[in-house]
């Protein structure tokens, strides 16, 4: 469990990078666009290939930066459970949904406060 809370944000920011090169792959081999993944899609995935390369080789500022990208989504997961009309809406019923993304909400919560306590990212 120590190894899922001490690298869970290079595990995640992966599997974007890899969605996001394979949209790259889909728009320019499979649909014959060449401008738009290159100018759309390529840019956020080399910045989100540089943070993890540089994250896993122990850089603090990689760390910090996964983490603050972390805490943004965490906190628009925490938004969404007041202010989202798909939520309100979707198939399980509101009161379900809600509780999922509370539930995900609070364990990603506490994932992130691991992860900065275990890399010491704040510490003066």
């Amino acid at each position: 469990m120590d190894t899922v809370k001490k690298n869970w944000p290079e595990a995640l920011a992966s599997i974007v990078f890899l969605l996001l090169l394979y949209k790259v792959f889909e728009q320019s081999v499979l649909e014959h666009h060449f401008i738009i993944p290159s100018t759309q899609w390529l840019p956020p995935a080399l910045i989100v290939g540089n943070l993890i390369y540089y994250s896993r080789k122990g850089k603090l500022w990689a760390k910090i930066i996964l983490f603050w990208m972390c805490f943004i989504a965490e906190f628009l997961g925490f938004l969404s459970l007041f202010y989202s009309p798909t939520l309100a809406k979707t198939y399980f019923g509101p009161i379900w949904a809600g509780i999922i993304v509370a539930v995900l909400v609070l364990i990603f919560g506490y994932l992130l406060y691991s992860y900065q306590k275990s890399h010491e990212l704040f510490k003066d």
